[in-house]
């Protein structure tokens, strides 16, 4: 890698500018045609399109409900006399008519037909409110009458219609459905306490009456109506809406709060250990800018520029991804932080979101077992008669500001300062001295300091003496490994 793109986070198109300054305009168009296939994903709110197709399905769930229990019922229907089973049939085809015009809305439905979705929620009412309120024609008493079915617990279905709505996890639909549920059943009430011979009484009118024998009678008169009883019904599914309403919409929240989080430890996952995934999560104090010792380490590709002319882009892209997951995967296991990927390099840092006594001992232990894996890798390449490749590892240890760097429209979490270019100039300082590994001696003593054994950590690392790198006045101690390829 260039030392201009160092340190710095390059993204899409910005990044051909620095490919083209040192890879040549034929890299740089295969490198067009690499973010062209990277990038074909656009984001969209995938939460919010989750709950949506959830909302879809509960209504089709709640579809597939209602067909069987009208299958069954007409079932049971056909058992009786005809007299009777044609009423049941007659209505139970009603139902059916409803259910799948409202559910081939929901499936097919575009937004403009969205006003008709209250319109079939109260027919659905008025129906089950008709039902449960006017005597079937069959009934053979003839002095039972409407206004004796107000008095029975049919009232207690319309209930159960209003709370089997919650399954199509839509607050916006059990608000219409109660309201439906609640305007259909007082309008049918009221009609029937409105019909001729219909005695309408509150219960303060009827304890007005002072006699208990009047009150009784009155009471069991079969055209008396209590205005106080629809009051309470209409209190109950007030109450039933609400509660019901709330519970939806709470329940949806902890839903986009929890799938929210768990995005965000997913993307956290991508850049941390996933022990330290929780910590960042829980406490947002670690994002902070402060300044703290960390361990620094670049790793890079060698030979990226002749394997992108020689490579499809498809190729070059399952290359790359698999070099970068190599190391990431390292560098997770070494606790690290995968700072930033660079093009054909990955930075990584040790010590963030909080220092560690042995960070330089895990940076340098990552460094010689990313060296291991790629002679790994390259045996297996060898094996399937594909192009070696190897690479050049930086390591420095020093002071940095870490934490959320940028401003309101995009922040990144990532190291600044010095010891970020030292560790960037020592890995280009890899090339020049045909090493693997070069590691700064601050990283090497401080390491020492923690009583590691430096040839366990790293095989063949020795001193390498004192080097000017670029942006420094003063020369850099190092020790270095030989080089792989």
């Amino acid at each position: 890698m260039g030392p201009n793109t160092k340190g710095k986070s390059v993204t899409g198109l910005s990044l051909l500018l620095s490919l083209e300054d040192w890879m040549g305009s034929g890299a740089a168009r295969k490198a067009i045609s690499i973010l062209r296939i990277a990038d074909e994903g656009k984001p969209v709110n995938a939460i919010g399109d989750a709950i949506a197709r959830e909302e879809r399905r509960g209504m089709a769930y709640m579809f597939r409900v209602r067909m069987i229990i009208i299958a069954i019922l007409a079932g049971w229907s056909l058992t009786l006399p005809f007299d009777r089973s044609i009423f049941y049939i007659l209505v139970l085809g009603a139902f059916a008519v409803l259910g799948a015009f409202s559910h081939l809305l929901t499936r097919f439905g575009t937004r403009r037909w969205r006003w008709l979705v209250p319109v079939l929620l109260l027919l659905d009412a008025l129906l089950l409110s008709y039902v449960l309120i006017v005597p079937a024609p069959y009934v053979p008493l003839d002095n039972w009458t409407p206004q004796l079915n107000l008095r029975l617990w049919n009232f207690l279905w319309l209930g159960v219609f209003l709370v089997s709505m919650a399954l199509s996890y839509s607050p916006r639909l059990v608000l219409l459905t109660g309201v439906a549920c609640i305007s259909a059943w007082s309008g049918i009430y009221l009609w029937v306490a409105n019909q001729p011979g219909a005695n309408t009484r509150t219960a303060s009118e009827a304890l007005e009456r002072g006699e208990d024998a009047a009150i009784l009678e009155e009471f069991l008169d079969p055209d008396t109506v209590s205005l106080t009883t629809l009051q309470y019904q209409i209190v109950f599914l007030v109450l039933v809406t609400v509660i019901l309403t709330l519970t939806v919409w709470r329940s949806r929240r902890l839903v986009r709060r929890q799938a929210s989080a768990e995005a965000q430890r997913s993307a956290l996952s991508r850049y941390f250990s996933p022990n330290i995934v929780r910590e960042l999560s829980s406490s947002s104090q670690a994002l902070i800018p402060a300044r703290q010792r960390v361990a620094v380490l670049f790793a890079d590709m060698r030979g990226f520029t002749s394997l992108s002319e020689r490579l499809e882009p498809e190729e070059l892209v399952k290359l790359l991804s698999e070099f970068h997951g190599r190391l990431a995967q390292i560098a997770f296991s070494h606790r690290g932080t995968v700072d930033k990927y660079i093009g054909d390099a990955i930075m990584v840092n040790f010590g963030t979101p909080r220092t560690r006594p042995d960070d330089a001992v895990r940076a340098l232990a990552c460094a010689g077992e990313m060296v291991a894996e790629i002679e790994r890798w390259n045996r297996e390449r060898r094996s399937r008669h594909e192009l070696e490749i190897g690479i050049g590892i930086g390591v420095h240890y020093g002071e940095v500001l870490v934490g959320n760097i940028g401003d309101d429209r995009r922040l990144e979490y990532t190291v600044l300062g010095d010891t970020v270019n030292v560790a960037s100039r020592l890995e280009s300082l890899t090339r020049e001295i045909e090493a693997s590994i070069v590691a700064s001696d601050d990283l090497v003593a401080t390491a020492k300091a923690c009583g590691a054994e430096i040839q366990t950590l790293v095989k063949n690392l020795s001193p390498g003496g004192e080097h000017i790198v670029k942006g420094r006045s003063r020369p850099v101690s190092i020790w270095s490994t030989p080089m792989i390829v």
